[in-house]
C-alpha cells in the first residue's frame, strides 16, 4: 500500500464512519431516544438528539481497531477508562444523574485512569525551578486537573459547535508543538471530530451529549499531562525553551477553563451551589444577546490563537511569570466584555 494512503485511509474510515452514524442517529426514529428538550435552562429552540458522542467515539474507536489494535491493547487502561467515561455520560444522557453521583463515577473512573495507566503530572518547569511532585501529590493533582478538565469541557457544550472547535483546536495544536502520544490516533480523533462538526454547526442536526463531551474532555485533559511532560528530547522549532510547554498547553485549553472558573465565582458571589445549572456561561450571555454561534465560535478561536502566539513570541522575550499576567489581564478584560454587554442590554429594555 502506498504510503500516503496508508496515512490516509484511517483518518478517512473515521470521517466517513462518524459522519454516517451522526446522520443515521438524527435522521432516524433512533433520535427520540435522545432528543434534547428545550426550554428550562436550554437555549436551542428546537429539539435536537444529544446523541453524536455515540457516533464520536464509535467512529474513533472502529477505525482505531481497524488499523491500530496494538496500540489500543498497550495503552488499554487508558481507553477502558474512557469507555468507562463515555457510558457514564451515555446513562446521563438517556437518565439525568445527579451531579453528585455522576461527580464520585468521575472521580472512580479518573482515579483508575491516572494510577493504572499512569497518567501523572509529576514535573512542573517554570523560568528558574523545576518542580518534582512526590507521587501522591502527582496522583492527587494529576486526578484533580483530570476531573477538572472533563467536566470544564462538558460546560462549554452548549453553542453549536463550539465544543468541538475547541476540541481540534487543542489537539491540533498539540501535534504542531509536538505532543509524545501515537500520532496517527490523534489524526483519527481529528476526522472523527470534524465530521460530527459538520453536522453541530449552526443550525446543529445533532449535539455531542454528554457521551460525547466527557470523552473528549478526559481525552483532551490526558493529552495535556503528556504534552506538558513530553521528555526534553521531544523539541519544536517554534519552541525555544522547554517551559513554554506549560503556557502553550494553558492557551490551547483556555476556554474551557476560563469559563469553568468565572462561572464557578460567579456561583460563589451569588452564594449558589458550584454545580447549579444556570446561564451563566460566557456562551450563554452571548447567545442570549443576539450573537450567533458562528460568531461566538470565532471569538474563541481568534482569543486562543493570540493566546498561542504569545506563548511563542513573547515568553521568551517577557519571560513566563510576565506572559501569565498578560493572559489573565485578557481573561479579565473578557469577563468585563461580557458584564458591559448585559449592562447595556439591560439599559436597552
Amino acid at each position: 500500500m502506498p504510503y500516503s494512503l496508508d496515512n490516509l485511509l484511517p483518518p478517512f474510515i473515521a470521517f466517513v464512519l462518524t459522519y454516517a452514524l451522526c446522520t443515521l442517529l438524527y435522521k432516524t426514529r433512533l433520535a427520540d431516544f435522545f432528543s434534547d428538550a428545550v426550554g428550562g435552562k436550554k437555549l436551542h429552540k428546537n429539539p435536537v438528539p444529544a446523541s453524536g458522542g455515540i457516533a464520536l467515539v464509535l467512529g474513533i474507536f472502529g477505525a482505531s481497531v481497524w488499523f491500530y489494535t496494538d496500540f489500543l491493547l498497550s495503552e488499554k487502561w487508558l481507553f477502558l477508562g474512557l469507555t468507562g467515561i463515555f457510558i457514564l455520560g451515555l446513562i446521563d444522557d438517556l437518565k439525568p444523574l445527579g451531579w453528585l453521583p455522576k461527580l464520585i463515577a468521575q472521580l472512580l473512573i479518573i482515579s483508575a485512569v491516572v494510577v493504572l495507566a499512569e497518567v501523572r503530572l509529576e514535573t512542573v518547569l517554570f523560568e528558574d525551578r523545576f518542580m518534582l511532585m512526590p507521587y501522591w501529590l502527582s496522583v492527587l493533582s494529576s486526578i484533580v486537573i483530570l476531573t477538572f478538565g472533563t467536566n470544564a469541557f462538558n460546560f462549554i457544550d452548549g453553542s453549536d459547535g463550539l465544543a468541538a472547535l475547541v476540541a481540534l483546536t487543542a489537539i491540533l495544536g498539540m501535534l504542531f508543538f509536538q505532543i509524545p502520544f501515537f500520532n496517527p490516533f490523534l489524526f483519527i480523533v481529528v476526522a472523527a471530530v470534524f465530521a460530527f462538526r459538520m453536522l453541530n454547526k449552526e443550525p446543529a442536526k445533532i449535539f455531542m451529549g454528554d457521551s460525547g463531551s466527557l470523552v473528549l474532555g478526559l481525552l483532551c485533559s490526558v493529552l495535556l499531562i503528556k504534552f506538558i511532560e513530553a521528555d526534553l528530547s521531544i523539541t519544536n522549532y517554534w519552541l525555544e525553551t522547554y517551559s513554554q510547554r506549560l503556557p502553550i498547553a494553558i492557551a490551547l485549553f483556555w476556554y474551557p477553563i476560563f469559563d469553568t472558573l468565572r462561572v464557578f465565582l460567579l456561583r460563589l458571589k451569588a452564594g449558589e451551589s458550584l454545580f447549579k445549572r444556570d446561564k451563566r456561561h460566557s456562551y450563554s450571555v452571548l447567545l442570549r444577546l443576539g450573537y450567533r454561534p458562528a460568531f461566538i465560535a470565532l471569538l474563541v478561536f481568534m482569543a486562543t490563537l493570540i493566546q498561542v502566539l504569545g506563548v511563542v513570541y513573547l515568553v521568551p522575550v517577557t519571560g513566563i511569570y510576565v506572559y501569565f499576567v498578560l493572559q489573565l489581564a485578557l481573561w479579565f478584560g473578557f469577563h468585563v466584555y461580557l458584564r458591559t454587554l448585559v449592562k447595556q442590554f439591560k439599559k436597552g429594555k
